[in-house]
């Protein structure tokens, strides 16, 4: 059989060998569709489905999540929760907790800022990592709060700041202001279990009180647990035990009341993402997927409409090998043969193809000020993926042309006239061309939506005006500071940038609009205390002269000044939409409402605004003075008349005039960092829009090809008809009109097909319709004009032909 193997993919190499133009036309169609489908698997496997680099039986790890009983709500665990899992959980072999922390890791008095994990002394014996050098935590180090400054960094930060020097183990540095001891290195590509974030240091949740003094080791819920299947033991059962300790632990527990209900554990598997964000990826992703498969779809169908015309005229060979002895069952599986190779041979190309594309998609810059680490690369699973779908398409699309091949008797096969003497087409090349007209515009279509809502979304008002506004992302906790040091450190550094040539306002602000960085409360209206009485807001805290900065206008009343500090009452800005919901002429100034245990005051009513993402509908939202609602992560907001990014370094000198060990912080402009919420848009534009590129080509050369042969295999029939006195003109008309009821046909089907698809896109679409009749108009004016075009071209070269010359062919 291996022998039988060889054979026929020897003859299968010589009989591609002897048409290399056809063998080069269908490898670089498979090429473009395998490399497509490739790319988006291999991206889609490194964020939902690839093991976390660096850990061993990746199988096992779980995320544990601590839900309401039907799992529609979960909140945080606490260190308390997280202790009673550890110590009590027999169906895991290890619970570990973590959370992200800044970090500032000072150097040789060189300052670093770095996204970090704390985590429990048990993280990496969970994970089942090793250190590529020195040791990871002791379980005996953390029980003592602030006994055991030591830290483990990562394999990237030891080359980059630490040089690779082997002898870093005991070494001290400084970590947010205080000396911390070297123990350890990660191995390479370890990024912990949030692996979009390059993550480069651990510290131990003993050291809590002085890395993150906001959060504590008691009841209040900050962490993240995972844990490790005991061997022989599976999800379910691990989940019932761990729901039936969790409703043990509220029971013995003196946590707030609105914990207890979170009285259940969801379980599953730890992949680099949270389950939410893994079900927002997933669904990404399989947007884009069925787009790259809609693309190979586009190819297969392609190349089996040349191996389809390729095997009529293959007739009459195929007919001498059956009459010297050959079996239709070996016809046939010659004929597969030849098509798997072909797709083999694309499916290397693709290869090729997709460690380019991951490559790109790895550079598409994304604003944040949080270093992101991407890895798209194909692992071997995907390259296994990739040939066994080679494999499928090549035997599933080499089919039709194979028996099509084959069908005929002996006799008639060898009496068959020439090519020139033959009828047009087969109806098996029509129905494949049908169908990737009909692909096309569905990919066609998807394109023009996302680029669409892509277009909308710049066009949406936010609210404000973010262009020529500087911003920069500052973390006083991870320098050291207390609030003390902190409040003088910001109030000093935004005097000196206040009189930086060209500055007209600056501010500070928590979070900045649009960065999905939002978060939400609620506030009592009125001197009620029911439920009734209650609204839900967003809120945000920010800085006096915030509005001004952000050329946000105040409706009515005021804006925070420097006299709303934290010995004055308790004020509020608030938007339109919330001052409607307090007051009915909408008019709230001087109105009260309660929040945090405290009365505060409308000050000010500020314009509604766009505060999460760009497609929010109005909703309620209250400003409060960030001397009122301290918090050390600040973002700076500097507007200038000029170009912000020009004042990168006046603000870096007047930071590192304030503290020279702090670390350089990026400035980013605020319209790029406001850009990130369409960035999904962006990616789905830019990835559809390339693959419909790519699809409409495949399709255009298909069609050509298709049109051209079948055109040629009538050289007689027209020859006769214009030796009949046919015009020129009528020729081509009859040409086109061949391909245009194809054209028509594909058009059609693609339609139905794109009203029923594109329903799945509605909740990436700003303001457009997944029934867009100017989109669904424009695609189909588009593939209906390259069909035209693709039948015209041969049309005028066939009517071109000498009729006596076309005669005499014969």
């Amino acid at each position: 059989m291996i022998q039988t193997i060889i054979g026929d993919v020897r003859l299968a190499a010589r009989m591609l060998g002897k048409n290399p133009v056809f063998t080069l036309v269908a490898v670089l169609c498979v090429t473009v569709g395998s490399g497509a489908l490739t790319t988006i698997v291999s991206a889609t496997s490194a964020f939902l489905l690839r093991p976390l680099p660096g850990a061993s039986d990746g199988a096992r790890l779980v995320s544990v999540d601590r839900r309401s009983q039907d799992s529609s709500e979960g909140v945080s665990a606490s260190y308390e929760y997280y202790e009673h899992l550890r110590e009590r959980a027999r169906t895991l072999d290890g619970v570990a907790a973590w959370s992200k922390v800044d970090l500032s890791i000072a150097v040789d008095g060189q300052g670093t800022s770095v996204y970090g994990n704390i985590v429990s002394p048990n993280y990496f014996a969970v994970l089942g990592a090793r250190p590529v050098l020195g040791r990871f935590f002791d379980p005996t180090e953390g029980r003592t709060p602030l006994a055991d400054p030591v830290l483990v960094v990562s394999y990237g930060f030891w080359h980059s700041r630490l040089a690779g020097a082997t002898d870093v183990i005991g070494r001290t540095v400084g970590v947010n202001g205080q000396p911390y001891t070297i123990i350890g290195v990660a191995p390479p590509g370890f990024r912990g279990v949030f692996t979009p974030i390059e993550t480069n240091a651990w510290v131990l949740l003993g050291m809590q009180q002085q890395l993150r003094p906001g959060r504590d080791l008691s009841g209040s819920p900050w962490l993240r647990v995972f844990g490790r299947l005991a061997p022989g033991v599976d999800r379910e059962a691990a989940r019932r035990e761990l729901t039936n300790l969790t409703t043990e632990y509220i029971a013995n527990a003196s946590e707030p009341a609105g914990y207890r209900a979170y009285n259940a554990a969801r379980l599953y598997g730890l992949t680099g993402l949270p389950e939410d964000a893994s079900r927002a990826v997933g669904g990404f992703m399989g947007l884009l997927l069925a787009a790259a498969a809609l693309v190979l779809l586009i190819a297969s169908v392609n190349v089996a409409s040349m191996l389809s015309a390729r095997a009529v005229g293959r007739r009459r060979e195929m007919a001498v090998r059956a009459a010297l002895g050959a079996g239709r069952g070996r016809l046939v599986r010659q004929m597969l043969t030849e098509s798997v190779l072909l797709f083999l041979l694309g499916a290397g190309g693709g290869v090729v193809l997709a460690l380019a594309g991951t490559r790109a998609l790895e550079q598409i810059p994304v604003p944040s000020d949080v270093p992101l680490s991407m890895q798209l690369s194909p692992d071997l699973r995907v390259l296994g993926f990739s040939l066994l779908v080679s494999l499928v398409t090549g035997v599933l699309f080499g089919l039709m042309p194979a028996f099509q091949a084959v069908r005929r008797d002996i006799s008639s096969r060898l009496r068959a006239d020439s090519a020139g003497g033959a009828s047009g087409g087969t109806s098996i090349g029509r129905i494949l061309i049908v169908g990737q007209l009909a692909l096309s515009l569905l990919l066609l279509v998807a394109a023009g939506l996302f680029l669409r809502a892509l277009d909308r979304g710049h066009r949406i008002e936010p609210g404000f005006d973010p262009s020529n506004v500087a911003t920069v992302s500052l973390n006083a906790e991870s320098w050291g500071y207390d609030e003390a040091r902190a409040r003088t450190f910001y109030r000093a550094l935004r005097q000196r940038i206040a009189v930086l040539p060209g500055v007209s306002d600056v501010s500070y602000t928590g979070v900045l609009p649009l960065t999905w960085g939002g978060s939400g409360s609620s506030i009592q209206a009125g001197e009620g205390t029911g439920s009734a009485a209650r609204i839900p807001i967003g809120l945000v805290s920010v800085d006096a002269g915030y509005f001004a900065a952000l050329r946000l206008p105040m409706l009515r009343g005021r804006g925070f000044d420097d006299g709303d500090d934290a010995r004055a009452p308790g004020v509020a800005v608030i938007n339109e939409t919330l001052a409607r919901r307090l007051s009915a002429d909408g008019v709230a100034l001087g109105r009260t409402f309660g929040f945090g245990g405290k009365r505060v005051t409308v000050v000010g009513i500020a314009r509604d605004a766009k505060y999460s993402n760009l497609g929010e509908a109005a909703a309620s939202f209250a400003y409060f003075p960030l001397a009122q609602a301290w918090q050390p992560n600040q973002v700076l907001l500097v507007r200038t008349a000029a170009d912000p990014q020009r004042l990168e370094p006046g603000i870096q000198e007047a930071i590192r005039s304030l503290d020279p060990a702090l670390p350089p912080p990026a400035v980013i402009t605020l319209q790029r960092a406001t850009s990130i919420v369409l960035l999904p848009q962006r990616i789905a534009a830019m990835v559809t829009g390339a693959l419909g590129t790519v699809g409409l080509l495949l399709v255009s050369v298909g069609l050509y090809g298709n049109i051209s042969y079948s055109t040629t295999r009538r050289t007689r029939e027209i020859g006769l008809r214009m030796a009949l006195g046919a015009p020129r003109p009528r020729v081509i008309r009859m040409i086109v009109q061949d391909g245009l009821r194809l054209g028509i046909v594909g058009v059609g089907i693609g339609l139905l097909l794109a009203v029923i698809g594109t329903r799945l896109m509605a909740g990436l679409l700003f303001g457009v319709s997944p029934m867009d009749a100017l989109t669904f108009a424009a695609t189909s004016a588009l593939l209906t004009s390259v069909t035209v075009l693709a039948s015209y071209l041969p049309a005028r070269r066939a009517a071109d032909c000498d009729p006596m010359a076309a005669l005499r062919s014969e």
